[in-house]
C-alpha cells in the first residue's frame, strides 16, 4: 500500500509542473532574457543576446550592466553599438575584434561560431 501512496504521490508531483503560462504565451519568451523568440529575428536576438552575456555583461561593470535591459533590437539600436543591416560597421563589433585586443580578453576568446551569431543577428536587422 505504501508503495501506491508513492507512486500516486510521485505522478501528482509531476504533473503538475508547468514551465510556462500556456494562457498568456509566456512560451514566446527566453526564460533568461525576456526576448520574444516567437520569430526569427527574435530568436536571432536571444542568440546574440545570450553570447554577449556570457562573453561581455558577465565580466564588465559599470558601462556594460545596462545592456542587460537591451531586449529589443530597437534598444540595441538606440545606443549606437550597431549599425542595423551592417555589423561591420557597427562600435560592438569593432570592441569585440580590434579595439585593445579581441575580447573577452585574459579568458577564452568567443569562437568563430558565436561571433558569427552576432555578426547575422546585426546583418539581419
Amino acid at each position: 500500500m505504501n508503495h501506491l501512496i508513492c507512486i500516486f504521490f510521485l505522478l501528482q508531483m509531476t504533473s503538475c509542473y508547468q514551465e510556462t503560462n500556456s494562457n498568456s504565451f509566456d512560451d514566446r519568451f527566453s526564460l533568461s532574457n525576456g526576448i520574444d523568440i516567437s520569430t526569427a529575428a527574435g530568436q536571432r536576438l536571444s542568440d546574440a543576446y545570450d553570447i554577449l552575456n556570457t562573453n561581455c555583461m558577465s565580466c564588465h561593470t559599470g558601462y556594460h550592466n545596462n545592456w542587460s535591459s537591451l531586449n529589443t533590437d530597437a534598444k540595441w539600436i538606440s545606443t549606437g553599438l550597431i549599425e542595423s543591416g551592417d555589423a561591420y560597421s557597427s562600435t560592438l563589433l569593432l570592441r569585440l575584434k580590434n579595439i585593445g585586443g579581441n575580447m573577452p580578453k585574459d579568458n577564452p576568446q568567443m569562437t568563430e561560431e558565436e561571433f558569427d551569431k552576432v555578426v547575422n543577428w546585426i546583418d539581419n536587422i
